[in-house]
């Protein structure tokens, strides 16, 4: 399809056609916006990247803030290693509340997969029935999940708190294999 666009020259030249394809129109502009997209996706990506850290780092001071409320509160009289591992599980709780999310448990013996909230569940699921180690764009599409930058970042950060709740593990091939919670 072609559309004739003309104007009237000055000089010599009396008649000027120039002709545009509307297919290349198109063909440049959804080039262009496919461009766009990548990008948007990619920064999408960065962000939820640096989203799971800035979460992590916070669970980090909350947890720090419990157990340094622990050691005053003892008055530095000792304490057993049984009250750590509760003030730290009650401060993981309280860091997950305040977000609105459900905060992966520590795992323990008897503890399965109800024991988890729901959006972790089926992630660890995928892990336990693969039968072998398996990289987060793999557990994606286990879940039958989209393999976008952004969704595999997202999912590896949930991988990476089910690592440090003890229900997986990560090899370090970067691989994430079932933990003592399986």
């Amino acid at each position: 399809m072609f559309v004739a666009v003309s104007g009237w020259g000055v000089g010599p030249i009396l008649w000027e056609a120039v002709v545009v394809s509307v297919d290349q129109l198109l063909d440049a502009y959804e080039v262009a916006v496919r461009a766009r997209v990548e990008g948007l996706r990619e920064r999408a990506g960065l962000v939820a990247v640096e989203l799971a850290e800035a979460e992590s780092e916070l669970e980090r001071a909350v947890i720090t803030r419990a157990t340094l409320a622990a050691v005053l509160a003892e008055g530095g009289r000792g304490s057993t290693a049984l009250q750590a591992v509760d003030v730290l599980a009650a401060a993981g709780a309280d860091a997950g509340a305040g977000a609105g999310r459900g905060s992966v448990p520590m795992w323990q013996v008897g503890m399965g997969g109800v024991d988890l909230p729901v959006k972790y569940r089926s992630v660890w699921q995928a892990v336990v029935d693969a039968g072998g180690p398996l990289r987060a764009g793999q557990v994606a599409a286990a879940l039958g999940w989209e393999s976008s930058r952004s969704v595999v970042e997202g999912l590896r950060y949930r991988l990476k708190r089910l690592v440090a709740t003890g229900w997986l593990s990560e090899l370090p091939s970067g691989a994430f294999a079932p933990g003592g919670g399986s």
